[in-house]
């Protein structure tokens, strides 16, 4: 996970928006929701460890629930539910999505479409949240229904998704959502006062006061301009990291010509690299049809040491077999979340598969002497058996922790309201020691002055049969560099 704003897009699937569409009744959506009504599917299997309160567990703060690793989180966690109702006595349905047996929560995914099933691995981890939880009797005596919507990648569908999930499952909160087309209901939702909890695709958790992506964010959310003046937070942490450690200056960035939203994240790349002193090339190539053998050439002949993208997974693949068909190696290829899973060992060719990095502020699921770590892959292995192991698994997880924290600290009354202002106050939350500490406290910057950085950095290591990470946990920085960079969409 990141802490640093909409440059999360980075590591994400950037592709084309989606054209906007209509607004179609509710029943012309049906029979399109994807995994609907999940709760306990797997009931009777045990999970080793699950995160949250057993049922009739006592209230406790975001810190307590959270652990050491979270110093900063106790104030956010004594905040009462809103309206000042009581956290102890008994269950209350306090709000919609509530009762006083079950809390309902939504998820949008698209869990096939133009990418196949690219978008689904936060689902999985969700779901294996969601049943390890109620395996253990729920939180604070209420078990948890998830509500799914595949949205297909589909702006249309993605708003039918929502209005269905907000009016007719009455959900209390979207959890996990993850959708490029996540534009097409951002505004409806937002309207709705639903929050939501957000892998970032778009920038509308850049944007909106009720969207919280899961990195945390500097940004002020004022609702009309994404971080208050359409001008995203990005930092140079990750970027100084790379040339400290491995000894990099001369970078290449990849990118897709006409895309607005991976165009916006090769260009804070570019900005980032060259506060740190990088000289950069940029390449921007053909989305469903790039070509790289040029580029390759190029490389070669200037001796470009290390590669970012804001690619997708197929194109990645096509750039490091042409690097196969050249003899061309680089220090570090820095890909995208969506390698971030097992089957980098078999998808990416001999001289690319072990020099690529992954940066961001999750702790790698391969690392097990992590016990939070240890609790999602323990939950995922009984609820998720023959699913592939990803990053974006974990972050789902981590997701669902983070409501758990806010139910633990909400106790008998939890509120959308509530839940809102917890999210907001938090500052050095580290989903009980899945990620680096992150915030939601907005900063505003001059461009460029210094800020903190916490990050990870994995490796994809052959001899691991793994990923291994290279930093130690989450590393912080105090004086990288923050700027702004202009945004190519607005959430929307």
């Amino acid at each position: 996970m990141r802490k640093q704003g909409v440059r999360a897009i980075v590591v994400a699937l950037l592709l084309v928006a989606s054209a906007c569409g209509t607004r179609l009744p509710n029943s012309a959506f049906a029979g399109d929701q994807g995994g609907n009504g999940t709760a306990a599917r797997t009931a009777g299997a045990k999970a080793a460890t699950a995160p949250g309160a057993a049922s009739g567990a006592t209230t406790t703060t975001a810190a307590a629930a959270a652990g050491a690793t979270d110093p900063n989180a106790a104030a956010a966690g004594g905040a009462p539910a809103a309206g000042g109702a009581p956290a102890d006595g008994p269950n209350q349905a306090s709000d919609t999505g509530v009762s006083e047996n079950e809390i309902v929560i939504g998820n949008i995914t698209a869990q096939d479409g133009v990418l196949g099933a690219a978008f689904k691995p936060p689902l999985l981890g969700l779901q294996a949240w969601v049943d390890a939880i109620n395996d253990q009797g729920g939180i604070h005596g209420r078990k948890v229904r998830l509500e799914t919507c595949n949205d297909k990648e589909d702006r249309t569908r993605t708003l039918q998704c929502a209005q269905d999930l907000v009016e007719n499952k009455k959900v209390f909160a979207f959890i996990g959502n993850n959708t490029r087309a996540e534009g097409g209901a951002a505004p409806y939702i937002n309207s709705q006062n639903v929050p939501v909890i957000d892998v970032p695709i778009t920038n509308a958790p850049y944007r909106f006061p009720n969207y919280f992506t899961i990195y945390g964010t500097p940004c002020p959310r004022d609702g009309d301009h994404v971080c208050g003046d359409d001008q995203s937070r990005n930092t140079s942490g990750i970027y100084r990291w790379f040339k400290s450690n491995l000894g990099v200056s001369k970078a290449a960035v990849f990118y897709y010509n006409g895309v607005a939203e991976s165009e916006q994240a090769a260009n804070f790349t570019q900005k980032g690299l060259q506060l740190e002193g990088y000289s950069v090339a940029m390449y921007g190539v053909i989305l469903g049809n790039p070509s790289f053998d040029q580029a390759v050439q190029e490389m070669q002949g200037n001796g470009t040491d290390i590669i970012f993208d804001t690619m997708d997974d197929g194109a990645n693949r096509k750039l490091c077999d042409t690097m196969q068909r050249y003899g061309f190696s680089v220090k570090a290829k820095v890909s995208t979340v969506v390698a971030y899973g097992d089957s980098i060992g078999t998808d990416f060719s001999d001289v690319c598969r072990n020099s690529i990095y992954i940066g961001g502020s999750s702790i790698t699921y391969s690392d097990t002497s992590n016990p939070a770590v240890k609790a999602f892959r323990d939950a995922f292995a009984t609820y998720q058996p023959g699913a592939p192991l990803h990053e974006w698994s974990l972050e789902g997880w981590g997701a669902g922790v983070m409501l758990s924290d806010y139910l633990n600290a909400a106790g008998a009354a939890p509120t959308r309201a509530g839940f809102e202002q917890w999210l907001n106050s938090l500052n050095g939350y580290t989903f009980d020691g899945l990620t680096a500490p992150m915030s939601y406290q907005p900063k505003d910057v001059t461009t460029p002055t210094t800020t903190d950085d916490c990050f990870t950095v994995a490796q994809w290591q052959d001899s691991a049969q793994g990923w291994v990470q290279r930093t130690n946990g989450a590393e912080c920085d105090d004086g990288t560099f923050q700027f702004r960079t202009p945004v190519s969409e607005r959430g929307d």
